[in-house]
């Protein structure tokens, strides 16, 4: 899922939030704490915190690659993981 970080000429920052809503993580962004929910297939909605109501527009799907092409064409890119030490545990 990709979407956009600039709101009002501001770039916010997400996190994951570490909870889960309808078997969907809510992401957060770190300036006001709000949480992000997926309403519909077009973007993100604030459903709490101060920024409740606003939306970050979906940017169009990718198609599949992998992760090494993904990363040659955008070096930038940030990738959202759960917890490592959930991710440890199932291999043990």
């Amino acid at each position: 899922m990709v979407h956009g970080r600039e709101i009002d000429g501001k770039t916010d920052s997400f996190g994951v939030s570490g909870f889960v809503y309808k078997n969907v993580f809510l992401i957060y962004d770190k300036r006001t704490q709000s949480l992000w929910y997926p309403l519909d297939d077009e973007k993100w909605t604030a459903i709490s915190g101060p920024r409740k109501g606003e939306t970050i527009p979906f940017i169009a799907e990718p198609p599949p690659v992998s992760l090494g092409e993904w990363r040659k064409k955008h070096p930038n890119t940030k990738v959202l993981l759960g917890s490592r030490a959930h991710l440890e545990r199932k291999g043990e």
